[in-house]
């Protein structure tokens, strides 16, 4: 008894110290200069204060009436309201807290058909892909929900819980189509369970009629938003409008090309590999595709959207955990052997992650710059204790914002796409983007024919320029995109245009003879401060 009880203790200072490590994994600084956070706030304080749900563009004077439905909408109001009630710090940490109770669920979900060593294994080999994306977003409530549905459906087709049960998915899809676009995702996961149910029972089972009612619920459900019919189809038609090319959306052989320094990219290929052979060898031992089908429709359909789109590699992540862990509790039942290497492997991990900062599963080093002590920056507990340090705004991200205000800066302005939702946040409606990061709310032509070009060719600067009349020119200094840098080199060289301000992520340049003519007299930073580096 002493025996297995100190077994069992183990077990559970293994597991808390994986869901330990998770926290600080999900955890991060709001960089509110290239969030989309800005304007989900500000879309919550205009539903608050008019109940207005857009439906244009709405923000820019480039393009305030262009057609542009806000799937999103509804999580403006509750990202607001949380900013509202706890302030930026109290957001990181329910954001946080909602990326870790997904990862929670999946464990749990594991837990159900797995042994202890294997689901250590696969939450700790999956938690580097679950951390890649921990902007605040609503594509967090869309992970949350689809484990809930996963672990209520393979919950049901294992006989654990009643099909009434399922009505949650029903329910729940009704505020996931309203929250964020990824909600046909929830629809794909039911369908999965309702091809398995027709290939496995007779149509006239209570089990094949139960899952058409919440099949066909779902579906209705997911009409049950601003915009009906062409809320339910925007997934097949919104990125057919980008004309502008977003990295979450590139493929994952691209970013290895474009990003060979990081890590994420290939580990995530070896475990899709990885997960593959495991599957397929389940799949011979078991002697049949119906014991696995769910698992192996939802693995191929999650891993094929983040190999296209390096956006669902998190949604991949929380799928893999029970996938993987079932796959390895039926490979190795028999193998006793074999079982402890899996568990004391999963166990290295975690060890790896709390005790081993340099390592990829160790969420540490990204918080050393917010560290004052040197002794402290590597110390994993220390760190998981300062809330100060691990939630909250970026230090120095509102001063340009306020420099703007305090200052009197007026516009028309020229912004960069990356500063956009910044920009809502603190500056409208007293002033109005050039542009903001929503693709899909712009012409396809403005960015092709007029936003990329007019940073690459002067003659096109100097046309849009005098049409729109720019007082101002605020940027982020950290664009990446091919045409930024010297896009702002050439400003600096520009007699017409004087720089007011620059700290660490911005730089303002004022029109000389505008009107702002006052602030640049006061505030002119000498061009000999700027210089040209290379990376």
């Amino acid at each position: 008894m002493n025996i297995l009880w100190l077994r069992r203790s183990c077990w559970a200072l293994v597991v808390v110290l994986m869901f330990a490590a998770a926290w600080l994994h999900f955890a991060g600084r709001i960089n509110l200069l290239t969030a989309d956070l800005g304007r989900h706030l500000v879309n919550g304080r205009e539903f608050f204060a008019s109940h207005l749900i857009l439906t244009t563009n709405y923000y820019s004077y480039t393009n305030p009436d262009f057609l542009a439905l806000c799937h999103h909408w509804g999580i403006g109001p509750f990202f607001y309201a949380c900013w509202q009630a706890w302030g930026f710090s109290g957001l990181s940490a329910v954001y946080t807290g909602i990326l870790w109770a997904t990862l929670v669920l999946a464990v749990f979900t594991a837990r159900r058909s797995a042994g202890n060593g294997a689901v250590v294994l696969a939450g700790m080999l999956a938690l580097p892909l679950a951390a890649y994306r921990i902007e605040i977003r609503p594509e967090g409530v869309s992970t949350l929900f689809l484990m809930i549905e996963y672990f209520l459906l393979s919950e049901w087709r294992a006989g654990r819980v009643r099909g009434a049960w399922l009505w949650v998915i029903v329910l729940l899809q009704v505020v996931w189509v309203n929250v964020h676009i990824l909600f046909f995702s929830g629809l794909v996961l039911t369908g999965v369970y309702w091809l398995d149910a027709r290939l496995s029972f007779a149509p006239a089972d209570n089990r094949c009629r139960t899952i058409n009612w919440i099949f066909g619920g779902a579906l209705l459900a997911s009409l049950v938003n601003p915009f009906t019919f062409f809320g339910l189809s925007q997934p097949l038609s919104i990125f057919q409008g980008y004309g502008y090319d977003l990295v979450e959306n590139q493929t994952i052989f691209f970013m290895l090309r474009r990003f060979p320094g990081n890590q994420v990219y290939g580990y995530f290929l070896m475990l899709f590999l990885a997960s593959l052979l495991l599957l397929v060898a389940r799949w011979s031992r078991d002697g049949g595709w119906r014991k696995v089908l769910p698992q192996a429709l939802l693995w191929l359909f999650f891993g094929l959207m983040a190999v296209k789109s390096v956006r669902a590699i998190a949604m991949f992540s929380f799928i893999f955990i029970p996938v993987v862990a079932e796959s390895l509790e039926t490979l190795l039942r028999h193998k006793r052997q074999w079982r402890r290497l899996a568990g004391w492997t999963g166990v290295g991990l975690v060890f790896l992650a709390v005790a081993w900062p340099s390592s990829l599963w160790s969420p540490v080093g990204k918080f050393a710059p917010y560290v004052a002590e040197e002794r402290h920056k590597k110390a994993f507990f220390y760190i998981l204790a300062r809330p100060d340090i691990w939630s909250g705004l970026m230090p120095g991200v509102e001063r340009s914002a306020d420099f703007f205000k305090s200052a009197g800066l007026k516009g028309p302005v020229f912004n960069n796409y990356d500063i956009g939702g910044y920009f809502i946040f603190y500056l409208f409606p007293q002033e109005r983007p050039f542009v903001d990061n929503r693709p899909e709310a712009y012409p396809v032509d403005f960015f092709k024919r007029t936003y990329s070009p007019m940073q690459e060719q002067e003659a096109v600067w100097q046309a849009q320029a005098q049409k729109h009349g720019f007082e101002l020119i605020y940027f982020y200094r950290h664009d990446i995109t091919p045409w930024a840098q010297p896009f702002l080199l050439r400003r600096l060289d520009d007699p017409q245009w004087a720089p007011v301000f620059v700290d660490d992520y911005t730089l303002i340049l004022a029109r000389r003879g505008g009107v702002n003519q006052a602030v640049i007299g006061r505030h002119e930073l000498p061009r000999a401060m700027f210089k040209k580096t290379t990376n």
